[in-house]
C-alpha cells in the first residue's frame, strides 16, 4: 500500500521542496553503493552500516544515523520513498527545510534506538520508515484535516483525514509490535511516528516558529481551553449599541477584543497570546459564570 496527498499538481520540478529533494536522492544513491559493495564484500557493507546491538557494542556509533540510509530492498526502498515524496514538500514548507531536516534525522535517529531498547534484536534494522512515519506524523500534527489517500495494494482507494490515518497506523504497529514481532522493525516505525507528533506538537506552534515547551505554558494552554466553553460574546453590551468611551472597573471587556483574541487564538493558538490578552479572557470567563 502507499498513500498520498490529495495535490492539484503534481509535476516533481514545481512540487519537491530543496530538502525532500536532497533525501530522496541521498537515499537513493546510498542504495545504489549499498547494492554494489554488498555484491563485493559479501554484505560487509550493510553489516557496517546498518543498525544492530553488536555494532553498537563494537562502537559503531553511526549505525543509528547511517541505518535509515539502507534497505532490504527495491520494494522497500519504494514504499519509504514515496510517502517522503508526498508527504515531505507540504511538511517541509510549514517548518522550513532545516528543520524539516532535523524532524527526518531524529525521527529516524529515535526510531532505531527504539527498536535497540525495545525489541532487542540481535539482527539488522535498515529502512526510512521510522523517519518517514515521523513526517507522516508530523504532517498529521500541522494538518489533521487534510484528506490522503491511501492505496491498498495500488487498487483500492480509501481516503480519510491525516490525523485519522496517522492515529490508525499508529495503532496497527502497536498490535503488530505486540503480536508478530517478525522481521519487520515495528519499534522503530511507533517511535518514530511518535517522535514526529511530539516534535510538531511541543516544539513548533501553528504559525512554524519555534516554541519553548514549558511544563507551566503547556498546563495554562489546558486550563484555558477548559475554560474557553465559558466564552458568549454578544454584541452589545448592557443594552447597549456600543461600548463606552470609558470602561467602569468590573465592566465586561469590549465585546470587539474578545472576538479580536478569539480569532487570535484559533489561528495561531494559545502559546500566542500575551499575558494582558490572557488577562481579558479570564476576566470574560467570570462574567459569563456570574
Amino acid at each position: 500500500m502507499y498513500y498520498r496527498n490529495n495535490f492539484n499538481n503534481y509535476n516533481a520540478g514545481g512540487f519537491l521542496t530543496p530538502a525532500t529533494r536532497f533525501l530522496l536522492a541521498l537515499t537513493g544513491m546510498a542504495f545504489l553503493a549499498q547494492v554494489i559493495f554488498d555484491w563485493m564484500t559479501g554484505y560487509g557493507f550493510t553489516q557496517v552500516f546498518a543498525l544492530s546491538w553488536p555494532g553498537i557494542r563494537h562502537l559503531a556509533l553511526w549505525q543509528p544515523l547511517t541505518y535509515m540510509f539502507l534497505h532490504g530492498g527495491i520494494w522497500h526502498l519504494i514504499f519509504n520513498m514515496l510517502g517522503l515524496f508526498f508527504l515531505g514538500p507540504e511538511t517541509e514548507r510549514a517548518l522550513g527545510s532545516r528543520r524539516f531536516i532535523r524532524l527526518y534525522l531524529v525521527c529516524g535517529l529515535l526510531g532505531g534506538l527504539g527498536w535497540l531498547l525495545i525489541s532487542g534484536a540481535q539482527g539488522y534494522c535498515l529502512g526510512a520508515s521510522g523517519a518517514v512515519l515521523g513526517v507522516l506524523a508530523a504532517f498529521a500534527a500541522l494538518f489533521p484535516d487534510r484528506p490522503i489517500t491511501l492505496l491498498v495494494f495500488f487498487v483500492l482507494p480509501v481516503t480519510m483525514r491525516a490525523r485519522t490515518m496517522a492515529l490508525a497506523l499508529g495503532a496497527i504497529t502497536l498490535l503488530m509490535m505486540l503480536s508478530q514481532p517478525g522481521h519487520i522493525a515495528h519499534a522503530a516505525h511507533l517511535v518514530g511516528g511518535l517522535a514526529g507528533w511530539l516534535y510538531v506538537a511541543l516544539i513548533f506552534n501553528r504559525r512554524g516558529s519555534a516554541i519553548g515547551w514549558r511544563p507551566r505554558q503547556w498546563w495554562n494552554d489546558l486550563r484555558w481551553r477548559w475554560e474557553r466553553r465559558n466564552f458568549k460574546v454578544v454584541s452589545r453590551l448592557d443594552g447597549m449599541g456600543g461600548e463606552p468611551p470609558d470602561i467602569p472597573a468590573g465592566a465586561p471587556p469590549p465585546a470587539e477584543e474578545v472576538d479580536r483574541i478569539l480569532e487570535k487564538i484559533s489561528r495561531y493558538g494559545l502559546s500566542a497570546l500575551t499575558a494582558a490578552e490572557r488577562d481579558i479572557l479570564q476576566h470574560a470567563s467570570r462574567r459569563r459564570r456570574l
